[in-house]
């Protein structure tokens, strides 16, 4: 086996390890997308090495040809994955340049599928043979595709748009991944536009896009790895949060909720729990079942106010249970909103006040 075929193997083969490695990620967290767009990203440049491996060993023009005619397909791939990652991790980049090089690649795949040989070459007339690493290539010789231009096209504008998010991203802070990501992407722009001139030209063998596409996929998997390391320790510093907070809130016999209001998912402990009786209730209607029906009305108006209001709920209201009977539960809490001002949770503290209730009766 030829050096050339070991290299560009090994390339494929740690673009689809990362792929695999991040996909599996990705089905265990499904709202994190960059892992996705990664995932479809490191296929792609797989499949670039291996097509630029095959066009390199072409033993014909109509081969050659075809198999470029296919590796456009992969390569706008990894194009389109990049743009939407650095969107994604960055959150930065213009969202209509990001939809305009998305498209750009789209459209270029027409003319690569209806003009023969491919979107690169109009007719490839024949090959011709150099010696690298010691082992025989095939370089295409023949006359340009002029539909070229919406390839230079969507290289400019890629280049633009990287541009544009790294300076972005550098003033909200992230220093680090601008020039991680910022400066493997503008150097495999370089390569690839340098080396594929070369090679539309009878120059060199490969265009080197699929060890181009490499190190992009090296620098998107190292951003992921840091992302996941910090995700383990804030999950590791938020559960020990959540044990302080618990100790707290029992030494003040107080109760901790949150509601989920898009999954509708009700999470309590405390006072808001087994202190009234009322746990195994997963929603929000299964634990109005057990407010008392007087007071039911006046608090699904609070919550109300509270998700279209200021974001402040406060309530007092009964609840009436099999295990704890009748109970005076005192509510406060929060709405946490998303971007679009779409309320997202709802999280506060509960306290017992039966006895303060009581006492007042009393009085």
């Amino acid at each position: 086996m030829s050096w050339t075929t070991i290299i560009w193997s090994m390339a494929a083969a740690v673009c689809l390890t990362f792929a695999a490695l991040h996909f599996v990620v990705w089905l265990r967290q499904r709202d994190h997308w960059e892992n996705v767009v990664f995932t479809i990203a490191a296929v792609a440049a797989a499949a670039t090495a291996l097509l630029e491996l095959g066009m390199m060993h072409a033993q014909s023009p109509a081969s050659y040809g075809e198999i470029m005619r296919w590796a456009h397909v992969p390569v706008a791939g990894v194009i389109i994955s990049l743009v939407w990652f650095i969107r994604l991790s960055m959150r930065a980049g213009r969202l209509w340049l990001a939809w305009l090089i998305t498209g750009l690649r789209v459209l270029v795949l027409l003319p690569n599928f209806v003009f023969y040989p491919n979107a690169s070459f109009q007719e490839i007339t024949a090959l011709r043979h150099v010696v690298f690493l010691g082992e025989t290539f095939a370089i295409p010789i023949g006359e340009l595709n002029p539909w070229r231009w919406l390839i230079q096209l969507s290289v400019l504008l890629l280049l633009a748009f990287v541009l544009d998010a790294v300076i972005m991203a550098w003033k909200q802070g992230q220093h680090r991944r601008s020039l991680m990501l910022g400066g493997a992407t503008l150097v495999t722009i370089v390569t690839g536009v340098t080396f594929s001139g070369l090679l539309v030209r009878g120059i060199v063998p490969s265009a080197f896009i699929g060890l181009a596409f490499l190190l992009i996929v090296l620098a998107m998997a190292f951003e992921l790895s840091l992302d996941l390391i910090r995700a383990r320790q804030l999950a590791r510093e938020l559960q020990e949060s959540e044990q302080r907070m618990s100790l707290a809130a029992e030494a003040a016999d107080l109760g901790l909720w949150e509601w989920d209001v898009q999954r509708d998912k009700v999470w309590s402990t405390g006072v808001s729990d087994e202190g009234t009786g009322i746990s195994g209730r997963d929603n929000l209607e299964t634990y109005f079942e057990l407010v008392h029906p007087d007071d039911r009305e006046r608090t699904r108006e609070a919550i109300i106010r509270a998700l279209n209001g200021s974001g402040n709920f406060q309530a007092e209201f009964r609840v009436v249970s099999e295990d704890a009977g009748s109970r005076w539960i005192a509510v406060r809490g929060q709405v946490e909103y998303a971007l679009n001002k779409k309320p997202l949770r709802l999280r506060g503290v509960s306290q017992d006040i039966t006895e303060r209730k009581k006492t007042e009766k009393e009085i």
